[in-house]
């Protein structure tokens, strides 16, 4: 389109040495590609001007990332860097409030920090278990993926799990019901005027109780995302030092919102080393 360029490269030459967050609307919280945060000094990408920090990348090889999931994505980049060419359409930062207009389409509108859409929309396709997801940052539920870690760039050929899931952001959260193997980790988060800016998400009770919690999704705005060390598939086992297992998601929820704007909450949570998390390129 006249709002995009498009840039050619080869995906021969090596790394390009660029680091994407998901680029999501801010009209509409739709998913529309691949935000270049930052391009690494002597990087391919520096050296012959390929892109520039704050630009999109909304279409690899003519396949449009609207509505992918941010692992989704990242495959089909890895996918494409095989072969000899490569064809990206980037949307300068200059044109990315058009564009998001242009995608806005009929989607549904959040007025209110509940997230309460005002019109009706298809319920999305969960593999069973049903999951229960509930917002706490006032934003829509993105399916957002999760910033790089040191710790898991030291680690780059992490299994991926659960690939015939029809929702890949989700699939290590299914089988991680218990506390073995995992490390537990205390994160305080301050609440701002974005809110704590996590999603949680659980099994629906059984009969054996409600199941365990886990993070959904980090949100790009909000106390999460500033402090960088909660993840998507975390479980969480404390808050303010209380042991929420066999608590439900929404006493869960109602002692997360109880939390005042400038207050602390400290979050006891268990991270599965081996799950499957969606990493920067």
């Amino acid at each position: 389109s006249e709002m995009t360029k498009t840039v050619e490269i080869s995906g021969e030459g090596g790394p390009l040495g660029i680091h994407v967050v998901p680029f999501f609307s801010s009209l509409s919280g739709r998913m529309l590609g691949l935000f270049i945060r930052g391009i690494e000094e002597n990087s391919r990408s520096r050296r012959d001007g390929l892109f520039h920090e704050n630009e999109c990348i909304v279409k690899i090889n003519h396949v449009d990332l609207t509505d992918k999931t941010f692992a989704q994505a990242q495959d089909i980049f890895r996918q494409a860097m095989k072969f000899q060419s490569v064809i990206l359409e980037i949307l300068p930062p200059y044109n990315r409030e058009q564009y998001e207009k242009s995608a806005i389409a009929p989607l549904c509108f959040l007025d209110n920090e509940e997230g309460v859409p005002k019109t009706k929309i298809p319920p999305p396709v969960h593999p069973k278990p049903a999951l229960k997801t509930v917002n706490l940052s006032g934003a829509s539920s993105f399916e957002a993926g999760v910033q790089a870690t040191l710790q898991q760039a030291k680690s780059p050929n992490l299994p991926r799990l659960g690939r015939k899931s029809s929702s890949p952001s989700l699939s290590p959260i299914m089988g991680f019901g218990n506390k073995k193997n995992a490390k537990k980790i205390k994160i305080d988060l301050k609440k701002g005027p974005e809110g704590l800016g996590f999603t949680v998400v659980t099994r629906d009770s059984s009969v054996h109780g409600p199941g365990p919690i886990f993070v959904k999704n980090i949100l790009p705005k909000g106390a999460a995302v500033k402090d960088g060390r909660l993840q998507s598939g975390d479980r969480i086992l404390e808050v303010n030092g209380q042991d929420i297992t066999g608590r439900t998601q929404e006493e869960l929820v109602a002692m997360l919102r109880s939390t005042k704007q400038g207050e602390t909450v400290c979050l006891m949570v268990a991270r599965q080393e081996e799950a499957f998390l969606p990493r920067e390129l």
